[in-house]
């Protein structure tokens, strides 16, 4: 058993180098990436190599759920990029803890092999998991962050409107104001009406790229009322923003009340342990 363990965690740990020097090619595409979501980026050259493979490319359910999350979080644009080094990330931690811990586990005692090898598969298992449902955290996260601030922003957008300053750069303004999730979504579409795409086109992808229905919602309403020539679009804005407030005020006392309901089974526990301490202590002077 160990001999053969030993024997495919020499063979995946060969490949995998191999597969680094042949994926070289590809150094191109991982110099760009940027941050703490692509870990270990350079090793993603083995990745992108096997993907050259009929069998390893990037296709089915997988790779259209890929697409579409990469679509999301980078634009149309770079969907495409994005999954194919998503991909890699995967198969590349992949290939690379199965080769570890099969040389691990064939290096080792039989009593301890067995356990070396489960730790590899799980690892592998969460790695794979990891990486496959991290964009669709990311949305989520953010459309979280998007939907807590959208209120400021429509009331800052509202505001400006009202003082006689057209959309367009009203929107600029706001965008410009303040640091966020939503603010830069905001400046993105602010970069695109500035390169020539139409405002109302700017504004709904703007809305998709939220992810929220609620923001969906207001940039739907807020392009038929461009369409319908702007002429209401002030009072649009004001009741808009009332609307919202209202919304998260009750949003926020349901996070609340599930705050403090959260809090009950911790203060229950303190006083079932408070009265043992209290109790415990009688027992004891009546026992003297």
């Amino acid at each position: 058993m160990n001999w053969i363990l030993l024997g495919i965690g020499t063979v995946l740990g060969i490949l995998f180098i191999i597969m680094m020097f042949a994926g070289s090619k590809y150094d191109y595409m991982t110099e760009s990436l940027q941050g703490d979501d692509f870990p270990c980026k350079g090793l993603y050259v083995a990745g992108l190599k096997w993907q050259d493979f009929g069998f390893a490319r990037l296709k089915g359910k997988i790779g259209d759920t890929l697409r579409e999350n990469s679509k999301m979080l980078y634009s149309k644009q770079y969907s495409e990029f994005y999954a194919r080094i998503v991909w890699a990330q995967i198969i590349t931690f992949l290939h690379l803890i199965l080769a570890v811990f099969c040389l691990l586990a064939g290096m080792t005692s039989k009593s301890i092999s067995t356990f070396y090898l489960l730790v590899g598969i799980v690892a592998a298992t969460l790695a794979v998991y990891y990486f496959y449902s991290s964009f669709g955290e990311k949305i989520k996260k953010r459309q979280e962050m998007c939907e807590e601030e959208f209120p400021n922003v429509i009331s800052k957008l509202a505001l400006i409107v009202n003082s006689g300053v057209i959309l367009h750069d009203s929107w600029e303004m706001v965008s410009y104001g303040k640091e966020g999730e939503i603010y830069d979504l905001m400046r993105k579409s602010c970069v695109e009406m500035n390169n020539g795409k139409s405002e109302i086109d700017a504004l709904y992808e703007f809305g998709v790229m939220t992810n929220s229905d609620n923001i969906k919602k207001f940039v739907s309403a807020l392009i038929q009322s461009i369409e319908r020539g702007g002429s209401d679009l002030p009072q649009f804005l004001a009741n808009q923003s009332s609307e919202l407030w209202n919304e998260k005020r009750q949003l926020l006392l349901q996070k609340g009340e599930k705050a403090a309901s959260k809090l009950l089974m911790p203060i229950a526990i303190m006083f079932f342990g408070i009265m043992l301490i209290v109790i415990s202590s009688a027992v004891q002077s009546f026992s003297m």
